[in-house]
């Protein structure tokens, strides 16, 4: 599933939909962190969205560059939560949404050598 939204959110990039891009990128890492926590534990993962909070459940140990572009894609599951903030989190910008998905790929990379998919 979470190679499928990566796929997405390049689909989304290609059709100008920047936010929604970004949305998909970190709907992408929830569900590779969430399937490695299935691997692992052989239970449903915790009902939690916030990336950094599940990489500590996991006891992974990321850099100090892989958290803080984790902590920058983890806004963007807010929007759609809380509409309220969805002005203040759009993105207007192909090169931002383009950035948001190379960050997104080299922690996805990150993750399926920590967690072994």
């Amino acid at each position: 599933m979470s190679k499928e939204d990566l796929i997405s959110a390049e689909a989304m990039l290609k059709a100008h939909r920047y936010t929604w891009c970004a949305f998909i990128c970190q709907q992408a890492l929830e569900k590779c962190l969430k399937a490695g926590y299935v691997k692992r534990e052989k239970t449903v993962p915790p009902y939690i969205h916030k990336l950094e909070r599940l990489c500590q459940i996991l006891k992974l140990e990321p850099s100090k560059q892989i958290i803080s572009k984790i902590i920058k894609i983890d806004k963007y599951y807010i929007i759609t939560r809380y509409p309220v903030y969805k002005k203040a989190m759009n993105i207007s910008s192909y090169k931002i949404a383009a950035g948001i998905i190379s960050d997104t790929m080299e922690i996805y990379r990150w993750l399926l050598k920590k967690l072994s998919l």
